[in-house]
């Protein structure tokens, strides 16, 4: 069957975005747009960092959304693309552009860099996105000597920590199921043992592994100001281990953070918006809501 949606629409599905780097990409509502409302009480910047080699299809059914909620709040899309991760310098370039941008935005007294109520709404998924956030967490530190503005999250699949069973989905997923699979299941093993021995035997020459990195700065509440957050997980992800989620809700939770958990039962990775839509950004606008009380 023939789809009725134009073929630039299905060709370029970030088409309503304008492209900052391959990595970083922003949506700015036209100016007839923000006059319709002052837009009180919603975000004036939705950041969304995406999880590891999403498609663009994949991504644009997230934005859409947050258009249609949101309609006069800013995007800031970054991706996170497996490639640039292998080197640290690479991934930490491919932040840069959203760092910019954002900084651009706190310099013109668009964004607050000292907010009293959140005015960024971070929706993070996967490691990924988890990744994407703790390099632009902490490069904010880094560049202006102040942590990230006051915003409010919600973390979708995420974060996981090392473990065999997750790791090896995650690298699989590229392979279906048949010859090429068989083939190659050794090599992929060998991969992740040999990563464990680096990050953990050897951890001494490799450093911190980034799945723990990102747990960690997460959870440094000097860091990482937020008025609250929100979890969004599955028991049956396969990628990304559901008690590990829960496991850093509940250290957020005793560091007095303000902490929601979405359990979903039957829902792969990423995949809970398609599972239950109406529940899914019911949570997300709850979240963003919560944090309007909670100055």
């Amino acid at each position: 069957m023939a789809s009725n949606q134009p073929a630039t629409a299905v060709a370029r599905p970030l088409s309503t975005m304008k492209k900052l780097s391959p990595f970083v990409y922003f949506y700015e509502p036209e100016a007839a747009a923000t006059r319709q409302s002052p837009g009180e009480g919603v975000p004036k910047l939705v950041l969304i960092a995406a999880w590891m080699d999403a498609r663009d299809l994949h991504i644009a059914k997230y934005i859409a959304q947050y258009q249609t909620i949101y309609p006069t709040s800013t995007i800031l899309l970054v991706k996170f693309v497996f490639e640039e991760s292998i080197f640290a310098s690479r991934l930490n370039k491919s932040v840069e552009p959203a760092f910019a941008y954002l900084r651009s935005k706190i310099e013109s007294g668009i964004l607050s860099a000292s907010p009293v109520r959140p005015e960024i709404l971070v929706h993070v998924f996967s490691n990924g996105g988890s990744a994407t956030m703790q390099i632009l967490y902490r490069l904010f530190q880094s560049q202006t000597g102040r942590p990230f503005p006051l915003h409010t999250a919600v973390y979708d699949s995420c974060p996981g920590m090392y473990s065999f069973s997750s790791l090896y989905s995650v690298f699989m997923v590229n392979f279906p199921k048949g010859l090429l699979r068989l083939i190659a299941t050794p090599f992929i093993t060998a991969l992740i043992v040999c990563l464990w021995i680096w990050h953990h035997p050897l951890r001494v020459l490799s450093g911190e592994d980034f799945l723990l990195k990102n747990s960690r700065v997460h959870n440094d509440l000097d860091l990482v100001k937020q008025t609250n957050r929100s979890y969004i997980y599955g028991k049956t992800d396969v990628m990304v281990d559901w008690k590990h989620v829960e496991k850093h809700a509940k250290e957020a939770t005793a560091k007095g953070l303000l902490v929601r958990r979405e359990v979903y039962e039957r829902s792969a990775h990423v995949s809970h918006m398609r599972t239950d839509g109406e529940r899914y950004w019911k949570t997300v606008t709850e979240t963003w809501e919560r944090a309007m009380r909670s100055h």
